[in-house]
């Protein structure tokens, strides 16, 4: 795991003090609906069970997802400790837990506790690989047996000079902004399910399409990935 006083977090944490937006324009995204919240059109499945929304922001996801089965629980974490203030005294009736997360790791959350995580605009802010990989090593963690991780980053093949757009693999830990200013792109559908297998993911899918309210990247790649039974 990586300590959270790097750099990159210090900058990211001091970025998100104030919160961020709740970004209702991403609700008219139907590959919002279609892809990363997909499986959850079989209302019946996800009765009585608990889900996550990783860089939940103001909570609009959470919300989303409680409207779309009787869950016992959809919980939000977020890096920001003004959006989880808003959370809790916005949400006080919805059946959710809500969490700051110490920008590197999940370890306020417990062993096999949900269902399914979701996670969206969010990952591909982060252009330090090492980051991402101890965030979603901690967050198969989290998952039940069988769950499912279902999460969005900026896709591309190509990165142009001066884009400030970062490879999959590589550490940019002196980024001096995030939310956009420096974001790391995906390249190849291959990369990413190689990356997600090693970590110890099965059953991965990949789905490239148009972004939606993104100038940053081409396209947008919406993944899949289960952990074992």
């Amino acid at each position: 795991m990586v300590n959270s006083d790097n750099k990159y977090t210090k900058m990211q944490k001091g970025a998100y003090r104030s919160g961020t937006s709740n970004h209702p324009e991403h609700n008219d995204n139907p590959d919002y609906w279609n892809f990363l919240l997909g499986d959850l059109k079989d209302r019946d499945s996800w009765v009585n069970k608990i889900g996550l929304d990783f860089a939940c922001g103001k909570g609009r996801n959470v919300t989303n997802m409680l409207s779309l089965s009787d869950w016992k629980r959809v919980d939000g974490i977020d890096i920001s400790e003004a959006n989880i203030l808003y959370c809790k005294e916005n949400y006080k009736e919805q059946d959710s837990d809500w969490y700051v997360n110490n920008g590197v790791d999940v370890s306020g959350l417990g062993d096999n506790e949900y269902d399914f995580i979701m996670s969206t605009i969010a990952l591909q802010h982060i252009p330090v690989y090492d980051i991402r990989k101890s965030l979603i090593t901690d967050l198969l963690r989290t998952l039940k047996p069988g769950g499912l991780f279902s999460f969005q980053m900026g896709y591309g093949e190509e990165i142009k000079p001066n884009e400030n757009r970062y490879g999959y693999y590589e550490n940019f830990y002196n980024a001096g902004g995030t939310n956009s200013q420096h974001d790391v792109r995906v390249q190849s559908e291959a990369e990413i399910i190689e990356d997600l297998s090693d970590i110890g993911f099965v059953n991965i899918e990949t789905y490239v399409r148009d972004t939606f309210s993104d100038n940053g990247h081409p396209q947008w790649i919406y993944v899949k990935a289960y952990k074992s039974e």
